[in-house]
């Protein structure tokens, strides 16, 4: 069964030179867009790439499905030729497309590749049941799905079969939904009784939550190490940077939905679930905050050296310093650049956040050890 979502101190003076650390942590805030395909009674935003171009599929007022492409404020239906149902599920910076389109048979899905009004269609030869094509990359590679229990990859005209580790005598179920252009592939798989989402990076995979907790899926991944996923219709995340962290895992912040695809300017789509009706959304990063120092998980000692800044769309009012649900200091201003003596533990929760004029917040929460 797929389980993608079709139809996320005491202040002392700012160094204005940022230090060149190697990890840091991120959060953002973001203003959220709906995406609805004109007339459609169900819209899902399933992609987009880093010129801003979105990609989905919508249900017109007969319940057929179509895919669409928006861009520049217009949207263009895309349809397969002589299919009963399309969707777009993908899409690189050059425009070329990939979804699946649908027909009556046994082997009734099909996946396929498009650009400019061109269709190729997309069959896993080991395919009995169907072939989904999920994301595309700028060099063409292309992941996705066969008969709902395999993952692929195909590149440079070739087929290669990716399937996520299981337990003993579990039936194949892997699935992937997007490919990177310096190659990462997000995905999930079903093992233990719950979905668990993962990303694969040189040829290794990477879970993003531990073994026996909720269910969650990775649906997409940029260039720049950030991913996008679910836990379910209604609780979307993102995970930014996550190879600065190697053998953690990844801190998830949390989005008002499902998402399905993130850019490298850390644009998002995604689609909101509700009672009477489903939509598509675009999520743009309306302040960002960045926490140099102290790093995610790592022990320190005290007195505590605090180094993040934000910047947005509006001016920064102030970056407070919280510990363990308390706020133990604030700066008025973009950054927060001090020392700070912190209780001791082994898991301090420790919280950076940004406040903007609109009221806009955006929070980086760590783990520290602190001596």
């Amino acid at each position: 069964m797929t389980f993608r979502c079709f139809v996320i101190l005491i202040a002392l003076t700012f160094v204005s030179k940022i230090p060149a650390f190697s990890q840091f942590s991120t959060g953002i805030a973001y203003d959220y867009t709906r995406i609805s395909f004109p007339g459609a009674t169900v819209t899902s935003a399933n992609g987009i790439n880093n010129e801003n171009v979105v990609v989905g599929s919508y249900l017109d007022s007969q319940g057929l499905q179509h895919g669409f492409l928006f861009q520049d404020g217009k949207y263009t239906a895309v349809n397969f030729p002589g299919a009963a149902s399309t969707q777009v599920l993908g899409i690189n910076q050059s425009n070329f497309i990939v979804g699946t389109y649908q027909l009556p048979g046994a082997l009734n899905f099909h996946g396929f590749l498009a650009h400019k009004g061109h269709f190729t269609s997309i069959d896993d030869p080991h395919a009995t049941i169907g072939t989904m094509a999920f994301g595309i990359n700028q060099t063409g590679s292309i992941v996705g799905t066969y008969d709902n229990a395999h993952g692929f990859l195909f590149e440079q005209g070739s087929y290669r079969t990716i399937d996520a580790p299981q337990l003993p005598g579990e039936p194949h179920q892997t699935q992937l939904n997007g490919i990177s252009n310096p190659g990462w592939i997000a995905g999930q798989v079903f093992t233990g009784g719950i979905w668990r989402g993962f990303w694969i990076a040189n040829r290794r995979l990477h879970f993003v939550e531990p073994a026996g907790s909720t269910d969650s899926q990775v649906t997409g991944v940029n260039g720049a190490d950030d991913l996008v996923g679910c836990h379910d219709a209604q609780a979307g995340f993102a995970s930014f940077t996550v190879e600065k962290f190697p053998g953690i895992f990844p801190v998830q912040e949390p989005l008002r939905s499902c998402a399905s695809s993130i850019n490298l300017s850390r644009s998002i789509v995604g689609s909101f679930f509700t009672v009477n009706n489903t939509s598509g959304f675009l999520a743009v990063p309306a302040l960002t905050l960045t926490v140099w120092e102290p790093v995610n998980g790592s022990t320190v000692s005290n007195p505590v050296h605090v180094f993040g800044a934000a910047s947005g769309l509006n001016p920064v009012v102030r970056v407070e310093v919280w510990v363990n649900a308390k706020k133990v200091a604030e700066q008025k201003g973009r950054a927060f650049n001090g020392q700070l003596t912190l209780p001791s533990g082994k898991a301090v929760r420790f919280m950076v956040q940004a406040i903007d004029t609109k009221g806009r917040v955006a929070k980086v929460v760590d783990t520290l050890a602190v001596k």
